[in-house]
């Protein structure tokens, strides 16, 4: 859902292409050879596999690196996208066994490539959240998600591409930095808390080398038959809606994906103007746009928006229920983009399934969860490092 926790100073257009040439961004294909890649060139190409790591200059109390490597196309799963990540390693020597690791998800950031973190860069409020999760001993690998940072098409709130990127984030810089450990806490908000509940879920099968100890999912969106019901019809229609800048987003997205949909059977003639805007711009500045343009979901949507949207509903399920690691659950009481409802409906098809759930509500509103969360997050994590099983919720009355 829309996101804006960590505000950054973009840079130019210019700018993000020379950086991006710089890193060696090229369209990396099922088996190419030709981008820069002197690891793997002589290897089976695979998902998971490094491509380059470049070191970033940075203030954090970390060294800090773009990482590029290959995972696999959701939409085809016999060829490979190539997709972008940041790392950060503590300063120090590492413990017995590797630094632990924290792998990050990010909230939604829109859809063009300029748009990913790698890009943007680590911002003050970003910076702040790193440092903590680095004071604790993590070592840190944060996904661009595919088609952001690298040429593609970005698959917005595609759960399995989003798990998959995650995975393979994590072994590719395993592959490159040997002093990180197998052991991985998963960790995301929002679009991103979608990403880390579908790793938990791909990873036994996608990743077995991993040793996923637990996720932790901040205003994670479910898009059960009942919340598609309330972004299409929602109970005030006449009124602005975070689900405006969702929908052309994620309309934007599944024309990206499939040129063949036609996506003015979805939206009205006001809403396709703004099309354009929602796969260009970044979600800090795409949300209030639409906002500003005055449509309501009652002036967005056609009667076909169901059936044309319906690809994209699809894929934001979640791959599984029945997760074998602890997940924490932080919801946030004010939260206008997904609500405390549709979270409540997760937790409860997780338990349903064996998941062992624990879930925390906060007076706080969509961005302001990633901050509540964090003493629940730090301690959670914690645990889980000391082999202690987080107490579930799922068999709390009430």
């Amino acid at each position: 859902m829309p996101h804006r926790p960590f505000r950054h100073r973009p840079l130019t257009a210019l700018a993000s292409l020379v950086m991006l040439l710089a890193t060696g961004a090229v369209l990396s294909g099922c088996a190419s050879d030709d981008d820069g890649d002197n690891w793997s060139v002589s290897a089976p190409v695979s998902a998971g596999q490094a491509i380059r790591l470049d070191s970033v200059p940075s203030h954090e109390p970390a060294s800090v690196y773009r990482l590029t490597y290959r995972s696999t196309d959701a939409r085809n799963p016999q060829q490979l996208v190539r997709v972008s990540a940041q790392v950060l390693i503590p300063h120090g020597h590492a413990p017995a066994g590797g630094w632990p690791v924290l792998a990050w998800a990010h909230g939604e950031s829109g859809l063009h490539l300029t748009c990913a973190p790698s890009v943007m860069g680590i911002g003050t409020v970003q910076a702040r959240f790193y440092d903590g999760w680095l004071r604790q001993g993590f070592a840190i690998v944060a996904t661009d998600y595919p088609g952001m940072g690298e040429p593609g098409a970005p698959l917005l709130l595609n759960a399995r591409s989003e798990g998959m990127s995650v995975l393979d984030s994590v072994r590719a810089a395993r592959e490159r930095l040997p002093d990180i450990s197998e052991r991985v806490v998963l960790n995301g908000h929002a679009q991103g808390a979608q990403a880390v509940l579908a790793a938990a879920g791909m990873a036994a099968t996608y990743a077995p080398h991993l040793r996923i100890l637990g996720t932790i999912a901040a205003a994670p969106p479910y898009l059960d038959e009942e919340a598609v019901q309330e972004l299409l019809h929602p109970a005030s229609p006449h009124s602005f809606s975070p689900a405006v800048p969702e929908l052309l987003t994620l309309g934007q997205s599944l024309t990206e994906a499939d040129p063949s949909t036609d996506i003015n059977e979805a939206f009205t003639p006001r809403g396709q103007r703004l099309l354009h805007d929602a796969g260009t711009m970044c979600a800090s500045d795409f949300f209030p746009i639409a906002k500003r343009s005055g449509l309501t979901p009652a002036t967005l949507l056609e009667p076909d928006a169901a059936r044309v949207l319906a690809p994209a509903f699809d894929w934001a399920k979640y791959p599984a229920f029945s997760l074998p690691s602890p997940v924490l659950i932080e919801s946030g009481a004010q939260d206008l983009h997904t609500s405390t409802r549709q979270q409540k409906r997760l937790v409860a098809r997780l338990c349903a399934a064996g998941t062992a759930v624990t879930h925390r509500i906060h007076d706080a509103s969509h961005n302001g969860t990633l901050a509540a969360m964090i003493t629940d997050a730090h301690g959670f994590a914690g645990q889980l490092l000391k082999g202690v099983t987080p107490r579930s919720d799922c068999n709390a009355p009430g």
